[in-house]
């Protein structure tokens, strides 16, 4: 009783810091998301005012003035002009007919350069020159749209430029383009910021898990890695079901502490030599539900509780706890099914030796479509005929 009691409060313990951990990742992800949004909105709240207040202005010059085509085209230049947006129009030999001046100041290095630029071939600019970008100006003349990334020097410093280009065309005939540069700097580097937070929050959380798997087994040592090498198989079967990155990464964490309820079985057990009987077996399957009571503390970014609670389950609703069914039990939960009952009868048993991979292949084969996903055991069939083996 006493290392059950130990074993729950580390349990306990290592959960609270896995929890901690989780809701740091999703206020630093947030508080990434409100600042690059508060930048975006006030941007566009300042050029809407600016916009707003010059087509009122035009407007009364146009009720005072009969110049009505020069007004609307001096309207015109003036909004593309102030357009929080870069805009350059090119001609069909890609000269330029116009650069505002968001666009000039996106890709020069300084600002001596800006009017140099305007009324130049946009092959000038170096790093247009390249192979990639003429395949690009190509398809607009055959009146596809681009889109791109370039780099550029502003003030001493790497700006990451997204570039979008529209054909244009005149009696159906390629008359020009207009391309769209937009500074995307901040966001890619908030979002590499943010993958670099998340890949090390992934990895402490990874380290949780799996100290909480540590945990669980060494009460029970007949069983020790027996939950690493369901996790080496169910990765398998995943990546050979092309299953999702979010179901991959629940198939993972969920694999590795799938037996994590077995610390509340009393270890005599657990390590008992002879052949298991009803009284304990009943016992033993209560490890699936106090599994699933342990991690719904937690909120996990993927269903662990779930498919821990339901990796007993069986598609013809005999298995346990809650006898479901198989449009019931989570795609995950079937994978780890079948990599639990593989790796069990591969490996030694204190009431029976290990019964080889042919033998359990052969038991998953024969109940394909009952207690098995038939996908799942076709992929795990597959992975092992292609060379598949346990790590040591």
């Amino acid at each position: 009783m006493e290392n059950q009691i130990q074993a729950f409060v580390l349990i306990s313990s290592i959960t609270l810091a896995l929890f901690v951990l989780i809701g740091v990742y999703l206020i630093i992800r947030l508080k990434l998301n409100d600042i690059l949004l508060k930048r975006s909105e006030e941007k566009l709240k300042n050029f809407n005012e600016t916009l707003q207040y010059m087509v009122a202005e035009k407007t009364e010059e146009l009720q005072r003035s009969g110049k009505k085509f020069q007004s609307l085209y001096e309207l015109n230049k003036e909004i593309l002009e102030n357009s929080p947006a870069g805009i350059i129009k090119i001609d069909k030999n890609q000269e330029i007919d116009f650069m505002n001046q968001e666009s000039s100041l996106l890709i020069s290095k300084d600002d001596d350069n800006l009017k140099d630029l305007h009324g130049q071939s946009i092959l000038v600019i170096p790093q247009f020159n390249r192979a990639g970008w003429a395949s690009l100006f190509n398809q607009l003349k055959k009146g596809s749209e681009i889109e791109g990334e370039e780099s550029f020097v502003k003030n001493s410093k790497k700006a990451i430029i997204k570039i979008r280009g529209v054909p244009v065309f005149e009696d159906d005939i390629y008359s020009g383009a207009v391309l769209l540069l937009n500074d995307n700097t901040e966001s890619i580097l908030a979002e590499e910021k943010l993958r670099r937070s998340f890949k090390m929050l992934q990895k402490a959380t990874e380290d949780i898990v799996r100290a909480m798997s540590y945990t669980s087994e060494i009460r029970d040592p007949y069983t020790a890695g027996h939950q690493k090498k369901v996790c080496e198989l169910a990765e398998a079967i995943a990546n050979e079901m092309a299953i999702s990155e979010e179901q991959m990464q629940g198939v993972k964490f969920a694999s590795m502490i799938h037996d994590i309820g077995k610390i509340s079985i009393p270890s005599d057990i657990l390590s008992k030599p002879g052949k298991i009987g009803a009284t304990e077996f009943e016992v033993i399957k209560v490890h699936s539900q106090t599994g699933y009571e342990l991690l719904d503390r937690i909120n996990f970014p993927w269903p662990i509780s779930d498919i821990v609670h339901q990796h007993h389950e069986r598609l013809d609703g005999t298995g346990y706890p809650e006898g479901l069914q198989e449009k019931d039990i989570l795609l995950e939960a079937k994978i780890i099914a079948v990599a639990d009952t593989v790796e069990a009868m591969t490996s030694h048993r204190p009431y029976r030796p290990a019964l080889g991979i042919d033998q359990a292949l052969e038991e998953i084969v024969n109940n394909k479509g009952t207690h098995f996903d038939s996908r799942v055991v076709d992929s795990c069939v597959r992975i092992f005929k292609n060379g598949f083996a346990f790590s040591e």
